[in-house]
């Protein structure tokens, strides 16, 4: 199993923005600058939360915006950033 960087502090799953783009670049396994779907899937699951799979498709599905079935470039990381924080409910600010 692989372990990530978990850069939650005293609250369960609360990040801030800064904090959540550092952890995606620890989710960045390949180191290819992209974020897979499975990178994604396994990032989120190192921080506990559940339905992974499916929260990853989603959040491809928004954030993605070149259709390269990767998150890349700061526009993109932007976009994961506001889902997360709508959806996942993981950013503090």
């Amino acid at each position: 199993m692989v372990h990530f960087c978990s850069p939650c502090t005293d609250q369960d799953n609360q990040l801030t923005a800064q904090e959540f783009k550092e952890w995606l670049k620890s989710i960045d396994l390949n180191g290819d600058g992209l974020i897979s779907r499975k990178e994604l899937r396994d990032g989120l699951r190192a921080l506990g939360l559940n339905s992974t799979q499916w929260k990853a498709w989603r959040a491809l599905v928004h954030a993605d915006l070149n259709r390269n079935k990767h998150i890349d470039g700061d526009e993109e990381v932007e976009e994961l950033v506001n889902y997360a924080r709508k959806r996942w409910g993981i950013i503090v600010n």
